[in-house]
């Protein structure tokens, strides 16, 4: 691949942007009145997802397109798609249709293959792909020895890229089955077991709204304030809510993982404190947070991804105080909970998630290796 000589080019001078994507007229209501079989797409992650239902074709006043690419421009913005057949897209969606000049030049499942990483780097929810920031965007298109695009080398890249894609595909379904696993240690016959409920140990708290970004940069200090992240400090304050050890969880994000603290600290609304009740004794709150997780995880309501990529699912006090899993604890004959039993169940749990983590990590970096 190091011997193709490339062209820079930007996506005007290849795309008509003067062909637009239809307007508000084409709600799933206007859909639903002149239901068909031709699909309408709206803003997706999913390249199948008729979200919008099927219409007509030849309605008055709507667009239709062929074999073409799209990209998202509003919600999942950044996402391109090279959508096959005839099919119609509402305003959330921008169309990148092709030259005609440059027909049998330009191969676009090669140019989504190289489009698409660097669209979903640049827009987000919160950044739309209008148009005007995307045609000064440039790509490199293989060229041959007269300068002019090569049409066979981009499709034979664009299978090599489809390979690739389905080799990471693969080991992105490793790491979903890694996190999925929830290392239970074997229940020793010498040890007894207490099976509380949730609420019987622990009141499920929201955090306080006050603490918005604005509030941190006013109120900065050295008192770590933590958000809906899964890990890591979004800001220092000047302030603690709490004092000692404590079990925390992401309330929405990422919801129901867990944080150990045992610190001053305080929280945003996007976290919840697992408060201690007067039965919480003799507990090992590292214990609770292995033991915890999976349920919590398991418990999240929302839009899940892979491996935490565009998930977004929620987990609220409600949601916990309505649980009626419970933990199971090691016990003592004498019928209280043996800490030190937790504590060395913790160690084991520590130790296990390491090797797991090490395992995602390394084939995360796999996934990311850039191809050129």
């Amino acid at each position: 691949m190091s011997e193709i000589e490339y062209k820079s080019i930007a996506l005007e001078e290849i795309f008509d942007f003067d062909v637009t994507s239809n307007g508000s007229i084409l709600t799933k209501t206007f859909v639903q009145k002149n239901k068909g079989n031709i699909p309408v797409y709206g803003s997706t992650m999913i390249e199948n997802e008729v979200s919008y239902d099927y219409i007509k074709d030849n309605v008055e006043g709507i667009k239709y397109f062929d074999d073409c690419l799209t990209i998202n421009r509003n919600g999942s913005a950044g996402y391109l798609f090279y959508r096959k057949g005839r099919f119609c897209i509402n305003s959330d969606v921008t169309p990148l249709v092709l030259y005609d000049k440059y027909e049998g030049e330009i191969d676009l499942n090669y140019i989504k293959w190289v489009l698409e990483p660097i669209t979903t780097e640049k827009f987000s929810h919160n950044r739309k792909a209008g148009k005007s920031v995307l045609k000064p965007i440039k790509i490199l298109i293989p060229v041959n020895a007269e300068g002019k695009f090569d049409f066979e080398m981009q499709k034979e890249l664009a299978r090599k890229y489809q390979i690739i894609e389905e080799q990471k595909q693969v080991l992105r379904e490793k790491i979903k089955e890694l996190e999925k696993i929830a290392v239970v240690l074997p229940r020793h016959q010498n040890v007894k077991w207490a099976y509380p409920r949730i609420t019987d140990l622990f009141c499920p708290q929201g955090g306080n709204s006050e603490y918005t970004k604005k509030w941190a940069s006013e109120n900065m200090g050295d008192i770590p304030l933590y958000s809906g992240a899964t890990s890591g400090v979004y800001a220092s304050v000047n302030r603690a809510d709490y004092d000692g050890e404590f079990l925390t969880w992401v309330k929405d994000g990422l919801a129901g993982y867990i944080m150990y603290h045992r610190e001053k600290f305080c929280i945003t609304c996007h976290r919840g404190v697992l408060i201690p009740t007067d039965k919480c004794i003799n507990i090992d709150l590292r214990y609770i947070k292995y033991v915890l997780e999976p349920i919590f995880r398991s418990k999240k309501k929302g839009r899940e991804g892979d491996f935490g990529k565009n998930e977004y699912t929620s987990l609220s006090p409600s949601d916990i105080k309505s649980m009626k899993e419970v933990i199971p604890i090691p016990m003592k004959e004498d019928g209280t909970y043996d800490i030190d039993k937790q504590k060395e169940f913790a160690d084991k749990y520590e130790q296990i998630g390491e090797i797991k983590q090490m395992l995602i990590n390394r084939i995360t970096e796999l996934i990311e290796v850039a191809v050129i």
